[in-house]
């Protein structure tokens, strides 16, 4: 089976936007200001994202927040979810709940439509 790009939405009650925005700067300051690759042991990329993720968005909803990540695989993305770098970043937000995934054909980075590997 060819790898996938894949999709993940995921709701966190309860969270905060204080809380939100605290999680996702500590992950991605792990890979700036000095374009490190690794943090704690984890590779991320020259942007401070984690290694595989290709795009992340996240706001309010009533009672919490919702997010929609797409990662370059699905090993990308349980890795992530399983990294002591998340665990760090978030231990003081509750956990997100994964509400569905799917696979990604193509992607829309700004830069124009493309097929995901």
């Amino acid at each position: 089976m060819v790898a996938m790009a894949f999709a993940i939405l995921a709701g966190i009650p309860d969270l905060t936007r204080d809380q939100y925005e605290t999680v996702v700067k500590k992950v991605n300051e792990s890979g700036s200001p000095a374009g490190a690759l690794f943090h704690a042991g984890e590779k991320v990329n020259e942007s401070g994202s984690p290694a595989g993720a290709l795009f992340h968005a996240g706001g309010p909803i009533e009672g919490g927040y919702r997010i929609v990540e797409v990662w370059e695989t699905r090993e990308a993305a349980d890795t992530f979810y399983s990294s002591p770098l998340l665990a760090d970043a978030a231990a003081a937000s509750p956990p997100p709940k994964i509400i569905m995934t799917w696979p990604v054909y193509g992607i829309d980075d700004g830069s124009g439509w493309q097929q995901t590997p």
